[in-house]
Order: C-alpha cells, then structure tokens, then sequence
C-alpha cells in the first residue's frame, strides 16, 4: 500500500510541475501588452517629474528632459498623465490625459548588429538593414537578444526602441 501512494505523489507532483511549464512556455509566447495607467503629477523640481503611485504602480519619477522628449512639456502638479508600462515594468511612453499619443511602430525582423555600449541596434528585414538608436531604459533588454534572432522591435516617435523581444 506504501509504494502505491508513494507513486501516486511522485505522478501528482511530476504531473503539476509539468503544466507550470506549459503554463510558462505559453505566455511568453503569448503577445506582450503595455499597461496604461492614469496617475497624477506629485512633484516637478530638480530636473524630475515624481508621480503619485497607483495601484501596481510604486513611486516613479522621470527627468525633464525624458518627458519633454515623450511630449509632456512643462508639466505641474496635479496634471493627470498616463504612463506606458512594458511587461519588464519599464516605462516606454507618457502623455496627458486627453492628449492622443503620436504612435509608436512595430517592426519584425533579424537582429543583425546590437553595439556593446546599447546604444544602438541594426535589424534586417523586408526594407533591408535599418539602425535605430536605443532608449537608455531598453538597451539592458539586448543581453537577453542573440545576433541572428528574430525580434520585434518597438519604436517610440522619435525612432527611438522602447522595446525588443523575441518572436516565435
């Protein structure tokens, strides 16, 4: 009667960390999503905008400088903003509640170059080779990107990736 039961567990246990495997293998390959949460300006002084934390969302701050280039000019307390947040808890873009995002754009293709400093990337892909410069929060993502993998690229306004990950 031991061993039956003892097997019985092993099975069970053997059996639910293969359907945690699964379970992980099917959501990376399932399409990444950005969260786009509504929150409001704290805080603006010493060249950072602070903003009030949200639900899933802790303290966050960006330079004057980041802002302005992702469209917030001249922000004040209390104006309300929405961050983009990747699934790295990255933030990717920013805009004022009611202000339409000028768009970014996706592009498919083979990582043929990635600079050592992540400064910039090269894909190929149907147009040929193409260089795109990296955000200065992206360029960690390409220690996990190989020379040759297929990769989708995010583009900010600016030409700028916000994100790479692999396609399967």
């Amino acid at each position: 009667m031991r061993p039956i039961l003892i097997s019985i567990v092993v099975a069970a246990v053997v059996a639910w960390s293969g359907s945690l495997t699964f379970a992980r293998e099917a959501s990376d390959a399932a399409p990444r999503t950005h969260q786009h949460l509504l929150t409001t300006v704290e805080k603006v002084g010493s060249g950072l905008v602070w903003f009030k934390p949200i639900a899933g969302l802790e303290y966050r701050t960006v330079s004057l400088h980041k802002a302005e280039r992702m469209g917030l000019y001249e922000p004040k307390v209390g104006d309300e903003v929405y961050l983009v947040i990747d699934e790295g808890n990255e933030l990717i873009d920013l805009h004022r509640k009611g202000q339409q995002p000028a768009g970014h754009r996706l592009i498919i293709g083979k990582l043929t170059y990635a600079d050592p400093f992540w400064e910039f990337i090269e894909i190929t892909d149907a147009d040929g080779k193409q260089t795109f410069a990296m955000d200065e929060g992206t360029g960690s993502k390409l220690s996990m990107r190989k020379k040759g993998e297929l990769v989708r690229v995010e583009l900010n306004e600016d030409n700028e990736v916000v994100d790479i990950f692999s396609t399967h």
